[in-house]
């Protein structure tokens, strides 16, 4: 392996653990900013939503920008924004503000950074797309458990002044940023895909299955950030201390770190997409149906939550790059990403509307939502991805 494409790896992953560190450290940090910025409960939970709907509205024309302008020239562009955003409230100081114009910002960095890293991975090892994808993916889970668990810390360590820690994160986005700006990918072969060269659906069509690819990513996202936001809440409801309850969270990211390098053996021992989405739904369900009944093993179920949800978002953020034309991953990728994260903001609503009501139904609810990763997945062709071991005959079939 040369020496570039191992450097390209651990930038690949580097950019991914960047666009989750800005927008994770507003859950930690957010009793600070009520406390310190007099904030009401509304304008705290808009802290969130602002930055996943401004992801879901700019993906789209994100992943069109980037396949004009070229994937690097975006990817530097989002990193800056990410720098930017990271940089304002120490420039500026604490003011409301200020944090508004950070969350704004990274939306805006990282809706254009993740469509251009499908295609920027793919330049990585034009061979090998899934295993960058994959290190994409890991990178953006260990951001969100480095953010959850780092963030107080940074806190504490840099003079109780917030701004000071999306500085810290402001400082390893600028060095990824510098690294791409260096870094020299390969020129991509053309056409490379698992599917058989005959099935490789032009730049002006979307491959078969990807809509139906695209709302099982939804779903594990409505699931995954329903159980980030409101499963502390849960348990101190059925009587948890709050530090065991905060737990429940980090063991969701150790399992996405586990799920997500799962993946590509995944595809490959399922042949395709459809039996690995069908599998997960079960998974995912029974995981948080036993969050409800039988909570003596709710670390377990946690654990097996975040492992599912993270491989059935790896293999959806793999699909453009395995079966899109190459001019058309980055259009594609965004598609993939507003659907995904209109459906992210769905879930931690859906729950908070009916936990008030009744904190078991909202769990079913969610438990719903994982099984219909699994309606999906009917819809997605049989063996759409599997790998054609023999190019051949797959040509001459």
């Amino acid at each position: 392996m040369a020496l570039a494409e191992i450097a390209g790896f651990v930038l690949v992953w580097l950019a991914a653990f960047s666009c989750r560190t800005t927008l994770v450290s507003i859950g930690p940090l957010l009793p600070v900013f009520m406390k310190q910025l007099h904030l009401g409960g509304f304008w705290g939970g808009t802290l969130t939503a602002i930055p996943l709907l401004i992801i879901a509205v700019v993906s789209v024309p994100s992943g069109w920008i980037a396949d004009k302008v070229g994937h690097r020239t975006a990817l530097a562009i989002a990193l800056g924004l990410l720098t930017l955003a990271c940089i304002v409230p120490s420039l500026a100081g604490p003011t409301k503000g200020s944090l508004f114009l950070n969350v704004a910002l990274s939306g805006l960095g990282v809706g254009l950074a993740q469509p251009t890293l499908a295609k920027v991975a793919r330049g990585v090892s034009p061979r090998n797309p899934a295993l960058p994808t994959t290190l994409y993916a890991n990178g953006l889970v260990t951001g969100g458990l480095g953010a959850s668990l780092l963030a107080i810390p940074l806190l504490n360590h840099l003079g109780h002044r917030w701004p000071s820690v999306f500085l810290a994160w402001g400082i390893l986005v600028a060095i990824t940023g510098l690294g791409w700006l260096f870094l020299k990918t390969r020129r991509e072969p053309r056409e490379i895909s698992s599917l058989p060269v005959h099935n490789l659906p032009s730049s002006s069509s979307r491959p078969p299955g990807l809509y139906p690819i695209a709302m099982g990513f939804a779903a594990q996202g409505a699931v995954f950030y329903a159980l980030v936001t409101w499963l502390p809440e849960y348990s101190v409801h059925q009587g948890w201390p709050l530090a065991q309850a905060s737990l429940l969270v980090a063991l969701l990211s150790l399992g996405s770190i586990v799920g997500g390098v799962m993946s590509p053996w995944l595809l490959k021992v399922g042949r395709g997409f459809r039996r690995p989405f069908l599998g997960l739904a079960v998974v995912i369900g029974v995981a948080v149906v036993g969050l409800v009944v039988l909570p003596l093993l709710d670390y377990f179920w946690a654990w097996l939550a975040g492992a599912s949800t993270a491989i059935v978002f790896t293999l959806g953020l793999a699909a453009p790059a395995l079966l899109s034309n190459s001019k058309a991953v980055g259009r594609d990728s965004g598609l993939l990403l507003t659907v995904g994260y209109i459906g992210a903001v769905a879930g931690p609503l859906g729950f908070g509307a009916l936990f008030g009501a009744t904190a078991s139904g909202a769990m079913f609810l969610v438990a719903a939502l994982g099984l219909s990763v699994g309606l999906a997945a009917l819809a997605i062709p049989a063996n759409l991805g599997a790998p054609v071991t023999e190019p051949s005959t797959a040509i001459n079939s």
